[in-house]
C-alpha cells in the first residue's frame, strides 16, 4: 500500500510492508580457549547451562572449567592416563570418566575428587553417558557387555543381554529409560528398559560407527560413521535415514540439545557441522577451522557448544542473537546522505557490521565489514551513509568509518544490510530482536529530512518488521 503526503516543499513516499514472520540464520561465533592448552583432547561434556565443562586427555589428565571454558583446572590425582570418555550431569556436579585400558571413575563434587570403580574391571572403555535425572549411568567398552548403574556409578550391573561386542558409543534419554549404542564394525542397538534388553537394528548395515546421541525423549537419534555418513532416526531407532548432503567424512563426535534445537557433529581433519532441523540439513562451521575435532557437547538450549581438538585447543561456540536491517536504497550523491539512529533496548551488547548487498553499476564482493565500536545495551548511536562511506558516531570516541568504495565503484545507488550481533550467548534479561534493537533512518541535509522507507528487519527471534 502506498500513501502520498503533500508537504510544502517535498513529496514524501511511505511504503508499508506486510510480511510473514521470518528468521535470520546467524553464524555461530567460535573462540579458541587457549587457557585449556594445546593437548590430545579426547572427550568433552557440559552442564545444562554450558557453564561447567569437563574434558579428558589421551595420555594426560582430567580438566574442568566453571566459566564456559575460559579457564581450566588440571586434576592430577589420578595420574596421567589414556582417558577415552567423560560425561556430566545437568548440574555439572556428578561426573563419570573412563580410561581406554583402565577403569571407570566417578566424581560427585565437580571433579575435585574421584573414586575408582574397580568392580567393573580394567577394560578398553570407549563411552559413558548419564541421564539428566541421574537415574542411569551407562558405559561401553571394546569386547565387553554394556554396563549400567542406578546410583550415579557407585554400583554397576553387567547387561549380558547386550552381547559382547566392540561397543563404541552410548547415549541415553533424559530419564534413562531409552538407551542407544553403536558398535564399531557392527550395528545400532536400542533399549527401552534402561539397558536390560536390547534390539538390534540391521537395516542400515554393519558400519564403523563412531558416535551416537539422543534427544531428551529418546525419540530423535543421530549416529555418525567414520568415513561415512550421518544417520538420523525420528522413531527411537526403528528406522534410519542416511543424510548424504554432507558427503562421506571421518565423523567422530555428535551431540543434540535437549529439545533438538541444535545438532552438531565433528569431523576429524575437517569442520564442525551444525543442524537446526534435527539432522536433515547441515552447515559447515568454517569459521572454527578445519581441525582434528574429536568430541563435541551442547548446552540444554542448544545455544552453546564446546568442541575438543586432538592436538589442539578446546573451542567454544555460541549462537548469537542477530538483528539485521536490510536497507534497499542508499546513494552516493552528496546531497542524499542517510542518517540512521539505532537504539538498543535489549540486555545484550551487540557488535555492528555493514555489508553492501547490491549496487546499480557493480557487483559487491567484500562481504561484511565490522565496526570496532559496539551498540551496547541501553545505548543509542548515529550511523551515517555518506557517498561511499558508512560511519558510526560514538560521543566518547568520535567517528569511525568504513570504506564501501570497493563494493560500490561507479554506482549511484546501492543497498545493504546493517547487522547487530550479540557478543555473548543470551542467558537472561531482554533478548535482542527487531522490537528491541530499533532504527529510524532519514535522508538529506535539508530540513525536514525525508524518512527512508522500505527497509526490513529480521532477527533470530523469528519476527520480521517492514518500515
Amino acid at each position: 500500500m502506498k500513501r502520498r503526503i503533500l508537504g510544502v516543499k517535498y513529496i514524501v513516499l511511505s511504503v508499508f510492508v506486510v510480511l510473514f514472520p521470518a528468521m535470520v540464520h546467524a553464524d555461530w561465533v567460535w573462540t579458541a580457549q587457549t587457557g585449556s592448552g594445546s593437548r590430545d583432547w579426547r572427550s568433552i561434556a557440559s552442564s545444562s547451562d554450558g557453564t561447567k565443562l569437563v574434558a579428558v586427555v589421551n595420555g594426560g589428565y582430567i580438566y574442568t572449567s566453571t566459566d564456559s571454558g575460559v579457564t581450566w583446572t588440571e586434576h592430577t590425582s589420578l595420574g596421567s592416563q589414556n582417558w577415552a570418555a567423560v560425561t556430566s550431569c545437568a548440574q555439572g556436579v556428578d561426573l563419570v570418566a573412563a580410561v581406554d585400558g583402565g577403569y571407570v571413575y566417578t566424581s560427585h563434587n565437580s571433579g575435585v575428587s574421584w573414586t575408582e570403580q574397580t568392580s567393573l574391571g580394567s577394560k578398553n572403555w570407549k563411552s559413558v553417558a548419564i541421564s539428566s535425572n541421574m537415574e542411569i549411568v551407562a558405559a561401553v567398552a571394546y569386547g565387553a557387555n554394556i554396563y549400567t548403574s542406578t546410583n550415579i556409578g557407585e554400583n554397576w550391573t553387567e547387561q549380558t543381554n547386550s552381547g559382547v561386542r566392540n561397543w563404541q558409543s552410548i547415549a541415553t534419554s533424559a530419564n534413562g529409560t531409552k538407551l542407544v549404542a553403536v558398535v564399531n564394525g557392527g550395528y545400532i542397538y536400542t533399549s527401552t528398559g534402561s539397558g536390560a534388553t536390547w534390539t538390534e537394528h540391521t537395516s542400515v548395515g554393519s558400519k564403523s560407527w563412531t558416535a551416537v546421541t539422543s534427544c531428551s525423549q529418546g525419540i530423535d537419534l543421530v549416529a555418525v560413521v567414520n568415513v561415512g555418513s550421518i544417520f538420523t532416526s525420528h522413531n527411537s531407532g526403528a528406522s534410519w535415514t542416511e543424510q548424504t548432503g554432507t558427503g562421506s567424512k571421518a565423523w567422530d563426535g555428535v551431540t543434540i540439545s535437549y529439545w533438538m534445537e541444535t545438532v552438531a557433529a565433528t569431523v576429524y581433519g575437517g569442520y564442525i557441522y551444525t543442524s537446526s532441523d534435527i539432522g536433515s540439513t547441515w552447515t559447515a562451521q568454517t569459521s572454527a577451522g578445519a581441525r582434528n575435532w574429536q568430541s563435541i557437547t551442547t548446552s540444554t538450549n542448544g545455544k552453546k557448544l564446546a568442541a575438543a581438538v586432538y592436538g589442539g585447543y578446546i573451542y567454544t561456540g555460541y549462537y548469537p542473537s542477530t538483528v539485521t536491517y536490510n536497507i534497499p536504497y542508499l546513494h552516493t550523491n552528496t546531497n542524499n546522505v542517510v542518517y540512521c539512529v539505532a537504539s538498543n533496548l535489549s540486555s545484550e551488547n551487540m557488535t555492528v557490521s555493514f555489508e553492501v548487498k547490491s549496487a546499480d553499476n557493480h557487483t559487491p564482493s567484500t562481504g561484511k565489514q565490522t565496526f570496532a565500536n559496539y551498540l551496547n545495551s541501553q545505548t543509542t548511536r548515529l550511523f551515517t551513509f555518506q557517498e561511499k562511506t558508512a560511519s558510526i558516531y560514538n560521543p566518547l570516541g568520535g567517528t569511525e568509518s568504513l570504506s564501501l568504495s570497493a563494493d560500490i565503484a561507479n554506482s549511484g545507488a546501492y543497498g545493504g544490510a546493517l547487522s547487530f550481533v550479540s557478543k555473548a550467548s543470551y542467558s537472561s534479561g531482554t533478548q535482542a530482536s527487531c522490537s528491541k534493537v530499533v532504527i529510524s533512518c532519514l535522508q538529506g541535509y535539508s530540513n525536514p529530512r525525508r524518512p527512508v522507507t522500505g527497509y526490513v528487519c529480521m532477527d533470530t527471534v523469528s519476527t520480521a518488521i517492514g518500515h
